[in-house]
């Protein structure tokens, strides 16, 4: 049987474009450093490759939820701080008004510095998150959680709902307390925060100080303090959990490194015998390219 030399051209140029193509898969993997590059290349490997893909792109949320939930904790605790510090001092005022060798005027002063306190703490009360929405307002973001009427009568508008963040695959983390909970329904106490705060002025104006306040007073600040402890084991929570993420995180990407990484030895080796190839490709078709009858005359 006689095969045409335009037969052999076509056969050569095959030869060539696919010694090309297994060269420029090569190089390619050389460049990216991966075995696979299309799921063909390897089905099994490419399912579980994309299976890991998807679950480090999860813990990477719960990294980011985890950054979250201590940027809105340390908040609250900063401010929780800053109203300890208020009421320490409002204790202060009130022990010293107490003394019966206090006069009026300098009950009137301590009145002035409470009703001062009592503005820091509605303010602190009503601190918002970095999303602007209202700290201790729970589900109710948007509100502002402690208003007044002017007349010492104070009211919490937000709902009792705590909000949460997943940091992992099964854990969760209190990210807020509800001003309900931490200065409406003080344990211990006479009444709210506020109001016990209201009265203590009212009562050093009329230059009739009551130092049972300082029950009240201290109820509250425990009641802060117990919530700052709260606070701090969902931070010590949240540090241990984004530890846990990252190592875990490591492990997932070295197992999907090990299934569609590159063995860069193999891949050079193959590199230089597929060059090997293509220029004997390309010598051939240079010699069919000669082959003619008058070649033979």
């Amino acid at each position: 049987m006689r095969v045409a030399t335009s037969e052999l051209q076509q056969q050569a140029i095959r030869a060539i474009l696919q010694q090309q193509a297994a060269v420029g898969r090569t190089q390619l993997q050389l460049s990216t450093g991966r075995r696979i590059l299309a799921p063909s290349d390897d089905p099994s490997a490419s399912t579980r490759v994309l299976d890991l893909a998807k679950v480090v792109e999860t813990t990477e949320q719960y990294q980011r939820n985890a950054d979250a939930a201590q940027a809105r904790l340390e908040i609250e605790d900063g401010t929780l701080r800053g109203m300890v510090d208020a009421l320490q001092r409002a204790r202060e005022l009130m022990v010293r008004a107490a003394n019966d060798t206090e006069s009026a005027e300098s009950r009137e002063a301590a009145a002035v510095e409470v009703r001062e306190i009592l503005a820091t703490i509605q303010s602190l009360a009503n601190t918002k998150d970095g999303n602007g929405e209202y700290l201790f307002s729970g589900f109710s973001g948007r509100v502002e959680a402690i208003a007044d009427d002017g007349a010492g009568t104070y009211t919490y508008n937000g709902d009792q709902g705590q909000r949460t963040l997943q940091i992992g695959p099964t854990r969760q983390v209190a990210v807020g307390d509800t001003g309900f909970e931490l200065f409406m329904n003080v344990p211990g106490a006479s009444d709210n925060v506020f109001e016990i705060l209201h009265g203590m002025a009212v009562d050093l104006e009329a230059n009739a100080p009551d130092a049972s306040v300082l029950g009240d007073i201290d109820a509250a600040m425990d009641n802060l303090l117990n919530a700052q402890g709260r606070i701090g084991a969902r931070l010590n929570a949240v540090d241990s959990q984004r530890d846990v993420n990252a190592a875990s995180i490591l492990q997932y990407e070295e197992t999907r490194s090990s299934l569609e990484g590159l063995d860069y030895a193999e891949a050079v080796s193959r590199l230089n015998s597929q060059m090997i190839g293509l220029q004997a490709a390309q010598q051939s078709y240079v010699r069919v390219q000669g082959l003619s009858l008058f070649n033979y005359l």
